[in-house]
């Protein structure tokens, strides 16, 4: 069954456009990775299908439903989740606040200003969950912006989870994390049910190919080459860009 589709997508800033006529689908519990050089569409794409942009042209669906005009909380409640490439926690808040608040949020119990304290204990369960799951159980008391970065991205991550995601959009969920820390990371996403398809943006190679049954590989905002890691990994084309970006790259 297909998760996601995407038909004939693009979008324009004036006169650049950022994306052009992106089509693919995505199976139910497929982990898919986008890559491409700096600049490619690929945060924009990100962008339109969790519903930060609007599209120029175009249309996407989930689970069948078309959501192109979707606001970005109703896809939420859908099932789609996003870690972002630069953190938005609430840093003077401690690390369980911070999960609490999100778990919080995704409950018909948000709208129900007065409870007991104890009516919330399957919240503080799942809580231990999600943080045991990032190995910051023992931080939970600490404020987020007392942690290290690495941290930091592990719990953002934890945060995107909190709503029990159908599908998981990760913007380089690797950015600023040290070897074994990104190691977690793959470790932790090839552990999550298969319930969860997962679709992620990262320059990162040892976690695109760690991670993924499939890459999407983007250049100046179109498909360009599309297969398992193994096609991608030699592929000319992909190889030729690559190689034209790092050069221009040491260059500048």
């Amino acid at each position: 069954m297909e998760a996601l589709r995407v038909e004939h997508l693009s979008k324009d800033f004036g006169g650049v456009q950022a994306v052009r006529n992106v089509s693919m689908s995505v199976e139910t519990g497929e982990r898919l990775a986008m890559i491409g050089p700096n600049g490619a569409g690929k945060t924009t794409l990100f962008n339109l299908l969790s519903g930060q942009l609007p599209p120029t042209n175009g249309q996407v669906y989930l689970f069948g439903q078309e959501i192109t005009h979707m606001a970005a909380h109703r896809r939420a409640h859908l099932g789609i989740a996003r870690s972002f490439q630069a953190t938005t926690l609430f840093l003077n808040l401690t690390v369980m606040d911070n999960i609490l608040l999100a778990l919080h949020g995704t409950r018909p119990s948000r709208f129900q200003i007065f409870r007991s304290a104890t009516a919330y204990n399957h919240l503080y369960t799942k809580t231990r969950e999600l943080l045991d799951s990032m190995d910051l159980w023992e931080k939970r008391d600490d404020p987020v912006h007392a942690i290290s970065y690495g941290e930091q991205r592990k719990l953002e991550i934890a945060l995107s989870l909190a709503s029990e995601p159908k599908l998981l959009l990760m913007d380089e969920p690797s950015t600023g994390l040290t070897t074994a820390e990104s190691a977690d990371v793959i470790g932790m996403i090839r552990n999550l049910g298969k319930d969860i398809t997962v679709i992620l943006v990262a320059h990162d190679m040892d976690l695109v190919f760690g991670v993924a049954e499939r890459i999407i590989v983007l250049h100046y905002g179109e498909i360009i080459a599309e297969g398992a890691p193994e096609e991608i990994s030699t592929d000319s084309r992909v190889n030729e860009i690559y190689m034209g970006a790092e050069e221009t790259k040491g260059n500048a």
